[in-house]
């Protein structure tokens, strides 16, 4: 068993290693390295996940899943009294990740058959999750926890979906000087009009319970003093539970009859949003493992972006997220931190949680 001091030290190791979407390898190599010199065997895929198995191939069957890219970006690397900084992944979600790597060696097995499942392109297509889901690469689930940055003590269930990024393209005679006071050919105010009548379409807001259209990309015009003939914009929308991709596309195809051939909107992929019973048996596995390891009742949390949840529900309702690293607010930014202590629960919590899932099995 490693130390708590090799534990860090391995971790902030894998903090200093780059690897935003389309670029884990090393971090893989990294993973899968570790994995064998400690006597597990672990292979690569053919997307580049990372997969170990410990055990027969009896039931039940707990996969540890979290996701090795990050964000694009870095910072020094660094400890700062009880905190660990690293833009490289430090909350998210590279903090959950590696302590279900030292989780998965150190587990004690009562039974069954436990899989490490460390995946790429989740910040993007989930290309790897979508692998294991269609593939025959690994041994199927009866349960699943996630390692997602939740808060030490909060369970989630409950994700909302999209993920989806529509691209707006408009297109029109435009051109011309800009004291022209023909505004019908402006491409930047009809993309402007197309944003707002998605936002009516769809019963837009600001609530959990309502679709969010959060414009994040805007491309237009040709030059300062001219009416601009083209536009480009990017439409990030993320959708609650109860709602689904089919609003979107039925949105669409109401925006292009009502602007003909002026624009296109194209929609690179859509996640359906996900809400799993609150008393599966991975969520009571790690409510159980926190109450053991922390002497406190786990709080229920909810999520109002997604996570491979959304996709590997088709697998089990038996899913949870829980991880260590919950403030939102600080993952993906410049200031993303994990705390040392919670860190090293985050571990002995994942190991508790894989005891009480094996135990609990029937």
């Amino acid at each position: 068993m490693l130390s708590n001091e090799s534990k860090l030290k391995l971790f902030m190791e894998s903090l200093g290693i780059y690897s935003p979407t389309g670029s884990e390898h090393e971090l893989a190599e990294f993973i899968m390295e570790l994995l064998t010199m400690n006597g597990f065997e672990a292979r690569i895929d053919d997307v580049g996940n990372v997969i170990a198995t410990r055990g027969g191939s009896g039931e039940p069957n707990l996969w540890l899943h979290a996701h090795m890219d990050t964000v694009p970006g870095f910072i020094e690397v660094r400890r700062e009294g009880n905190k660990i900084i690293g833009r490289g992944g430090a909350s998210d979600d590279k903090g959950p990740l590696m302590a279900m790597v030292f989780a998965f060696m150190e587990s004690e097995l009562p039974r069954g058959t436990l899989v490490l499942t460390a995946v790429v392109h989740e910040e993007g297509d989930s290309l790897g999750t979508r692998h294991l889901i269609t593939g025959n690469h690994v041994h199927r689930p009866t349960g699943i926890i996630i390692g997602e940055p939740t808060g030490i003590n909060k369970i989630v269930t409950k994700y909302r979906g999209g993920s989806t990024k529509l691209e707006v393209m408009v297109r029109t005679r435009g051109g011309g000087h800009a004291s022209n006071p023909d505004l019908d050919s402006n491409s930047i105010l009809i993309a402007m009009n197309v944003y707002k009548d998605l936002w009516d379409a769809l019963k837009a807001g600001v609530s959990y319970e309502s679709i969010l259209v959060t414009p994040t990309v805007m491309n237009c015009g040709e030059a300062e003093n001219m009416i601009p003939s083209n536009c480009r914009l990017v439409l990030d929308v993320r959708i609650p539970p109860g709602r689904s991709c089919r609003d979107i596309e039925n949105a669409i195809n109401e925006l292009g009859v009502k602007y003909g051939g002026s624009i296109t909107i194209n929609m690179k992929w859509c996640t359906e949003p996900v809400e799993v019973p609150i008393n599966n048996l991975s969520a009571r596995a790690v409510s159980r493992a926190i109450i053991k390891v922390l002497n406190e009742r786990p709080t229920l949390a909810r999520k109002w972006g997604t996570s491979d949840m959304n996709e590997l529900a088709r697998l089990t309702s038996n899913i949870v997220a829980y991880g260590p690293g919950g403030d939102g607010a600080f993952s993906h930014s410049l200031e993303e931190y994990i705390l040392v202590d919670d860190f090293l629960r985050a571990v002995d919590i994942y190991k508790q949680a894989v005891f009480e899932f094996m135990s609990m099995y029937r």
